[in-house]
């Protein structure tokens, strides 16, 4: 099922002059990774992911997506099919963990038809998205007051007040009920997903437990740790990169500009994987962000690699590197 969505949403996506960047390889039900898609149009990055049950939510996938929508200046565009209740709804936004999820009709009506939900579903019950000044308008066109409204509705007048100035959102039984009195559907507001403000913040004081990496990724740490560079390692799939790096000093312009550092790492097996390789290539040449390998030092690169210009660095190379200037000079020399 998640595989034939993916392929509706790419088509579509596609249809409408967006460029797609699929993982063919691992879109299948294994995918664990933090997005199904990634998709860009203009300046505007969007990370797709597809959720069988938005109720059953990975944790470590959630910091993923938020992490990857913070490096890459990304927005996150989460299509749901279920609550642990029941199929979701269309034209209607479900916020579960500060995020959004719609249906693929929701977002197939978003992208060709410019129809925008106007339905928050929170847990504990849904509200509505009003045009204060709208409804404000057009109660005083029809000498409605806030009073009369309120007994019609059977809420406080301060609550109409409320809807007015937008500072509270009514269910949406109380915004049908609004609809149907002042006769008009335009008070309702539209949600632009892609508008959407999201705030999200890496915990630089987070750090992962050691069994959770191996001794190869914990020795990598312990090395960018001594260079003073921080660190975000995505768990769930090497594919197209394992971690991402990012400067303790955002404020140097100079070194901000250089991030982020999207890195495969290659251990196990005791050669690159190549189509890793190949997917973060792609990866960056389409998001224009700059990356690199980080190797064992064992590790033989094959020349057809070396072609590619993507900085490939062995750890013995990294252990030499005393500050994160040095470790910028590396990267750049390697990619020569």
């Amino acid at each position: 099922m998640t595989g034939t969505i993916l392929e509706r949403i790419d088509n579509l996506l596609t249809k409408n002059n967006y460029e797609t960047f699929l993982l063919d390889n691992f879109t299948d039900k294994k995918n664990k990774f933090c997005f199904d898609l990634l998709v860009k149009k203009n300046d505007n990055i969007f990370s797709v992911k597809i959720f069988k049950n938005i109720d059953n939510l990975s944790a470590d996938i959630i910091d993923d997506i938020k992490s990857l929508s913070l490096l890459l200046k990304s927005k996150p565009l989460l299509i749901g099919i279920r609550n642990r209740y029941q199929e979701l709804e269309d034209n209607t936004i479900y916020i579960r963990e500060g995020l959004p999820f719609i249906t693929l009709t929701t977002l197939e009506s978003l992208v060709s038809k410019d129809l925008y939900p106007h339905i928050l579903a929170r847990r504990g019950g849904g509200v509505m998205f009003l045009n204060g000044n709208i409804m404000k308008l057009l109660r005083e066109k029809r000498s409605i007051s806030r009073k009369e409204l309120s007994e019609l509705l059977g809420v406080a007048k301060r609550t109409i007040c409320a809807y007015e100035n937008e500072s509270m959102r009514p269910s949406e039984s109380i915004a049908n009920k609004i609809s149907e009195i002042l006769d008009n559907q335009d008070i309702f507001r539209k949600i632009n997903l892609f508008e959407w403000n999201f705030k999200f913040e890496i915990d630089k004081k987070e750090t992962r437990e050691e069994n959770d990496l191996n001794p190869f990724e914990s020795h990598l740490q312990e090395v960018l740790d001594d260079i003073g560079i921080s660190s975000y390692w995505y768990r769930k799939s090497p594919i197209p990169f394992k971690l991402s790096l990012y400067s303790n000093t955002p404020d140097e312009k100079d070194e901000h500009s250089f991030y982020p550092l999207f890195s495969g790492v290659s251990e196990e097996d005791k050669k690159i994987n190549e189509l890793s390789f190949k997917c973060l290539k792609m990866f960056t040449e389409v998001f224009h962000t700059n990356s690199l390998f980080i190797v064992n030092n064992d590790i033989k690169i094959p020349d057809s690699l070396k072609k590619i210009k993507i900085p490939i660095v062995k750890i013995r190379n990294l252990e030499k590197v005393d500050d994160e200037a040095e470790f910028i000079d590396l990267i750049q020399e390697s990619g020569n």
